[in-house]
């Protein structure tokens, strides 16, 4: 006999498919909402046409997957450029029972070329409520991780691990609980991102 038992709660849940069925339901909602937002961003980088043109060629993706720490994700990339030594993207990401988030990841030259106009903007306090990374896994996208900071805190007080030629990613978090606006803030973050990465 097998000694592979199912807890109540297991047998609960495997007995029942509509919890499924809601979960498929959810992350359909979710490729739409990124479906829409993402029309909205070509539309809005088409008319600013300030960024550099290799970061604009390739259009948005949506894709998504069952394991990010062990929990479903839906993820839309636009702009994005990743090459082994240069990064400019924006990361919107959808993950299941935790929450939205949106994020701008620079590395090498793009690094370089915005990382003084982000700076100040940080001490400007025009980051308040932003998180900032820069070390660990580029591609670590839980904001409560050990590799996140407060972005105003760490830039403003000048830490010199950013001086260092690495990546830097500053990501924003949307509660489900606004899940009626996250549209609306998706589209206000991704354009703050903009205007950090565009020059004056």
């Amino acid at each position: 006999m097998s000694k592979i038992q199912l807890s109540a709660e297991e047998l609960q849940l495997v007995t029942n498919s509509d919890w499924i069925l809601t979960k498929h339901r959810v992350v359909e909602k979710v490729y739409q909402l990124f479906g829409t937002v993402s029309g909205q961003m070509q539309h809005y980088l088409q008319e600013k046409k300030q960024l550099p043109n290799e970061v604009m060629q390739l259009p948005p993706k949506i894709s998504k997957g069952e394991q990010y720490e062990a929990l479903p994700y839906v993820v839309l990339d636009y702009p994005r450029l990743f090459s082994k030594e240069d990064v400019f993207a924006i990361r919107s990401f959808f993950w299941w029972g935790n929450y939205f988030s949106i994020t701008l990841h620079l590395k090498g030259k793009f690094y370089q070329q915005y990382y003084k106009k982000i700076a100040a903007a940080a001490a400007a306090k025009k980051l308040q409520g932003y998180y900032l990374s820069f070390s660990g896994s580029e591609f670590s996208f839980n904001l409560g991780g050990k590799n996140y900071f407060l972005a105003n805190d760490t830039m403003s007080n000048g830490n010199k691990e950013m001086e260092q030629p690495s990546f830097l990613k500053i990501s924003y978090k949307i509660s489900f609980e606004h899940w009626d606006i996250a549209e609306q803030k998706l589209m206000e973050i991704f354009q703050h991102f903009i205007t950090l990465t565009i020059d004056d």
